[in-house]
């Protein structure tokens, strides 16, 4: 579904800017222009807002009231809407101009790029050749004996064999994934873990599960020829095979990473698992017989010993049937004729995906844009790193403050530019044919997982989660650094010059201060300023901080969504980092705000808002968060995300955070201002 938003005027001028080949440079100096863009702004505000409710009564239905009107939810085709699926949007919109684009001067690059889009494009469920092509991918390792019968041969079966070879030659992990990345103890080498694969959510709400269990019905008629009967059975088992899997793969509430990591030798994994599976040769058919590890991370033990109970308890053609399924999920088409151009960007920004971000960047990067990120970056550090050094957190202990001053002055930010990747030595054996979807997809993932194995030798790294292209910034705790993904950094959707100050604060700003107080939060914490696992926090500030993070727990699982309660978790990480996020942003705009001129004051106003700038930061604070959640979805969403729901995220960090109401004027009755506050940063 598309998404409706009122952009008046702002959506002609830039439509031109869309189609350029060069670095975009909007001709939008004049006076006028700039009044155009502030306007548009305001009506963008002013669309979303519900003034028949009082600000201080609830926040976020103030300021996002109207959302659900603009952007509604829908049963079918888009269960959430969110502000950021505005900018997936935008960045959408720049990426098919360029795919669709016929550019005689483009790249090579850029012609593999368009000429898988082609190939996607072409695909159609009843393409004899496409279905031929689905057939061989899976006859690469063997036969499915739903369709084989009574000529399958379940003695030359061993699915850790099979998943094995698939995972080696194309990276997709099914049941058990190995994975290299940098040891959490000691970051300066790489390590082996081995744990549960990234499952596709089997969701707590029961239709979602019905529409899941019609869906692969319906595709195993289509696509492998099943009789109604045979599709329901199969559907049935693979469903029920993969619920019994995820129940084991859970991380049990309360623990952190290094809680479910355990440490064994090779020698001492073979013998524990030695019945159900030879390690030895797993490794050697994912990593290559020269890159079998000595010693191994397990990541939730658990979830490897329900695993071989279950599948020793699984007939050998159910466990065949799952994991040449699970092989071909990458090659479905998963879209009608009219969403199969959306479709084929997602694959697109998918299979390419740094790609994509580098070449569509690089059409509208600017120098000023990268030099306010890193300006208002070095305002929020400067903000904290106050806080820490003053009087405001005593309950920490001396010591232990300076560690954490020592970790954030650590801290490093960049953006995802990717100007150093070696593209075309990465492409360059890479034929991708505008005629053949499925042979392209499965030289792209051969190729990622070529790459994968290097990294074994190769320098201390992180997990690469680049399939899915991100749009807000990210901390990555091994590596104590933030990365903003250069898809956020699309002009005019949150900030912009010609906006007010508050806008940048409110938005930017708190999306970098939330992912740095997450290098303080209850699981960063335990990581140093190097990024190794380590006890640097004292006793008596680990007892304060304890005790301040159980505010957090009680206050949210009181919020009821959908008529559920948020689920009283143990682990407050993302509560942590909205509420301080908020609070050093202001703190960060509230400095910006007393070294300006009295003229630069003025600007941050918008006419036909009758707000002032420490206003608008929070209205803006608060459109950032603007959702709508099909209602019969949304007792899942309570329940199945570790950060609250948009509306919480708003109410809960704003009800902590006196200033809000002192900027609004709230009684000390209302609702928004609670007599008790939850606070750690």
């Amino acid at each position: 579904m598309m998404l409706r938003r009122i952009e008046p005027c702002l959506v002609l001028l830039l439509a031109a800017s869309f189609v350029q080949s060069t670095p975009v440079k909007d001709d939008l100096s004049t006076e006028f222009a700039k009044q155009i863009i502030r306007q548009s702004k305001v009506a963008d505000i002013k669309a979303m807002l519900n003034t028949n409710i009082r600000p201080c009564d609830d926040f976020y239905s103030y300021s996002c009231g109207n959302w659900h009107r603009q952007n509604p939810a829908q049963l079918l085709n888009n269960i959430m809407t969110d502000t950021f699926q505005l900018i997936a949007k935008g960045f959408d919109r720049r990426l098919k101009n360029l795919l669709e684009s016929t550019d005689a001067t483009k790249s090579e690059l850029e012609g593999k790029l368009q000429r898988f889009y082609q190939s996607c494009r072409m695909v159609h469920r009843d393409d004899v050749h496409y279905k031929l092509a689905l057939e061989n991918v899976y006859r690469e390792y063997g036969e499915l004996p739903v369709l084989a019968g009574d000529q399958w041969n379940e003695t030359e079966f061993v699915w850790w064999r099979t998943a094995g070879k698939i995972q080696h030659k194309y990276g997709k992990q099914i049941i058990l994934a190995v994975d290299i990345m940098r040891d959490i103890k000691n970051n300066t080498e790489n390590k082996v873990y081995v744990g549960p694969p990234d499952f596709m959510r089997i969701s707590n709400s029961g239709i979602l599960n019905v529409l899941e269990e019609v869906g692969t019905t319906n595709d195993m008629k289509q696509y492998l020829g099943l009789t109604s009967k045979q599709a329901r059975e199969t559907s049935k088992k693979h469903r029920k095979l993969e619920h019994d899997l995820m129940a084991g793969s859970s991380v049990v509430e309360g623990r952190s990473l290094e809680d479910d990591l355990t440490l064994y030798s090779l020698i001492e994994l073979q013998d524990k698992y030695a019945p159900h599976i030879n390690f030895t040769e797993f490794f050697g058919l994912v990593l290559g017989p020269e890159n079998v590890p000595q010693v191994v991370y397990i990541y939730n033990e658990e979830y490897l010993d329900q695993t071989f109970d279950t599948l020793q308890a699984t007939p050998k053609s159910t466990q065949a049937n799952y994991v040449l399924w699970e092989l071909l999920q990458e090659y479905l088409l998963d879209a009608d004729a009219a969403e199969l151009p959306k479709w084929c960007i997602e694959k697109t920004k998918k299979y390419f995906s740094k790609l994509v971000d580098q070449v569509v960047y690089a059409r509208y990067r600017s120098p000023e844009t990268e030099a306010e990120v890193f300006r208002v970056w070095e305002q929020i550090q400067a903000v904290f790193r106050q806080q820490l050094a003053g009087d405001k957190l005593d309950w920490i202990s001396n010591s232990t403050r300076q560690m954490a001053i020592e970790k954030l002055d650590h801290m490093k930010l960049y953006i995802n530019n990717y100007d150093g990747e070696n593209f075309e030595s990465f492409y360059e054996g890479v034929n991708i044919d505008r005629l053949n979807y499925v042979a392209n997809v499965q030289q792209l993932r051969a190729a990622q997982a070529n790459k994968t194995f290097v990294k074994l030798h190769g320098a201390p790294t992180s997990l690469e989660a680049s399939e899915i292209l991100s749009f807000t910034p990210a901390y990555n705790i091994l590596e104590n650094n933030i990365s903003i993904p250069v898809a956020l950094l699309q002009p005019r959707y949150f900030w912009n010059v010609e906006y007010p100050q508050a806008f940048t604060y409110a938005t930017l700003g708190y999306l970098l201060a939330h992912e740095m107080t997450h290098g303080f939060d209850d699981d960063g914490r335990n990581y140093d300023a190097n990024g190794n696992l380590a006890t640097w926090w004292d006793y008596k500030s680990r007892y304060e901080f304890e005790e301040r993070r159980k505010c957090f727990q009680a206050q949210y699982h009181a919020y009821k969504y959908g008529g559920t309660k948020l689920p009283e978790t143990v682990l407050q990480s993302e509560n942590i980092a909205d509420n301080a996020g908020v609070k050093l942003a202001y703190a960060a705009y509230q400095r910006w705000w007393e070294q300006q001129t009295e003229a630069t004051r003025q600007q941050e106003t918008l006419s036909g808002l009758n707000m002032t700038g420490n206003q608008l930061f929070f209205v803006a604070f608060a459109q950032l968060w603007c959702e709508d959640v099909q209602s019969l979805f949304k007792s899942s969403v309570a329940s199945g995300d570790n950060h609250a729901p948009g509306m919480y995220r708003v109410i809960g960090s704003l009800s902590n955070f006196q200033e809000f109401s002192w900027v609004f004027n709230c009684s000390q009755s209302a609702p928004m201002d609670p007599e008790y506050k939850c606070a750690i940063y």
